[in-house]
């Protein structure tokens, strides 16, 4: 495939979004060190991650079954689908995208470090530009998506 339809078909942004989950799960943790807090917000910290990541997980998950024949990995809708509204999408556009953050805060959090926190901001980052891309095409192939724009939350529900 080449780069042309790779950027046409959003299978760039694909490429992009496995690599830095890679890095991000994978790759160290622990070259710039470690923020420190004390014993007792360190521990609350890790709680706090052991109940956002399978949070994060299952969001993500669900949100992938409530989309049906509509999941696809690229950001370009599927040909012949239709606007999911319904479920975890009534309350957040990118419920895939919020869930993942979810679970990147939690690896954060369990890390507590600084290369983690660069690499979940870069994430998030990310996140932002690919959802902006996916909502163009979104938009140009259901005349509807703009209302749904306008009362749902974009990646963090009630918030943004």
């Amino acid at each position: 495939m080449n780069s042309k339809k790779l950027l046409q078909n959003g299978a760039a942004y694909v490429l992009v979004q496995a690599i830095l989950l890679g890095i991000l799960f994978l790759g160290p943790t622990d070259w710039w060190g470690t923020l420190t807090f004390s014993q007792s917000v360190s521990e609350t910290l890790h709680l706090i991650a052991v109940a956002l990541f399978p949070l994060g997980l299952l969001i993500a998950i669900v949100a992938a079954i409530q989309l049906k024949r509509n999941l696809t990995p690229l950001p370009m809708p599927v040909e012949r689908g239709e606007l999911i509204q319904t479920g975890l999408y009534a309350y957040v556009r990118h419920p895939i995208y919020f869930g993942v953050i979810l679970a990147a805060l939690a690896w954060f959090l369990h890390t507590q470090a600084v290369l983690t926190l660069v690499e979940l901001v870069a994430l998030i980052i990310f996140f932002e530009i690919k959802s902006k891309k996916e909502e163009y095409w979104m938009g140009q192939v259901y005349p509807e998506y703009a209302g749904y724009q306008k009362r749902t939350a974009k990646l963090i529900p009630g918030v943004y």
